[in-house]
């Protein structure tokens, strides 16, 4: 049966329901192929959820997320009952997310799993990142979506997220393009003859002119013509 929770969901957010409150978290897997998961909670400090183990699972095993301020759209369904495209916003304090983001080809089909759960049915424990008092990972309740794009700002990185059908023909990416070389010095993309004179030539700063005191112009792996002062997605 599809849902549609609009603004009733978030008033329902801050309110106690016998005596705790609804807390979301958010783990985000940073890796394609695998898990590299990061966790987050939309709390005012960290606190102790559940893991999740190499298949996307929740385990009974606690991690503690990283409380931030984290904002959404209202969840919607189709009359499939899945989840519309959703927006999530989290602070990009000291451009630490921004980091992230850039570090991992801007999160693109990465997967995040939205979780729902009251408070008193999350970890318990003797610290102050404890506040579970009855801790039941099963009454936990988890959607899972994929990122389709991300966009940044000094305030805020904003993730796109869609259910896998909408992007799973998506191609991705190869590389990105920028102006200084992307390959890793004296890697097979770089010197795949081993042509360059790595002793007196032991570091690179990816520049062209840099790729042409070594010889290697014609591996040069940038893009020279970008502008300095925007970036062009084509």
């Amino acid at each position: 049966m599809p849902y549609n929770t609009t603004a009733t969901l978030n008033e329902h957010l801050a309110q106690r329901v016998g005596g705790s409150a609804l807390i979301e978290m958010y783990v985000l897997n940073a890796s394609l192929t695998g898990y590299d998961y990061i966790y987050y909670a939309n709390y005012n400090q960290d606190i102790y959820g559940y893991e999740l183990n190499a298949s996307g699972n929740l385990t009974a095993t606690e991690i503690l997320y990283t409380g931030f301020p984290i904002s959404r759209d209202n969840i919607t369904s189709d009359t499939t009952g899945e989840v519309a495209e959703l927006q999530i916003g989290i602070p990009n304090v000291d451009r630490a997310m921004e980091s992230i983001i850039q570090s991992y080809d801007y999160l693109r089909g990465r997967s995040i799993n939205l979780i729902f759960a009251f408070a008193n049915n999350l970890p318990s424990g003797a610290t102050a990142n404890h506040i579970g008092t009855e801790p039941d990972k099963n009454a936990v309740v988890t959607e899972k979506l994929y990122i389709d794009n991300a966009t940044s700002n000094q305030n805020n990185v904003v993730f796109s997220c869609k259910p896998k059908f909408v992007i799973k023909d998506i191609i991705l990416p190869s590389r990105r393009y920028t102006v200084k070389c992307s390959w890793e010095y004296l890697s097979d993309e770089c010197d795949p003859y081993s042509l360059i004179d790595s002793i007196t030539y032991p570091t690179c700063s990816k520049t062209l002119d840099e790729c042409r005191k070594r010889g290697n112009s014609g591996r040069f792996g940038g893009f020279t013509a970008i502008p300095r002062k925007g970036v062009y997605i084509v």
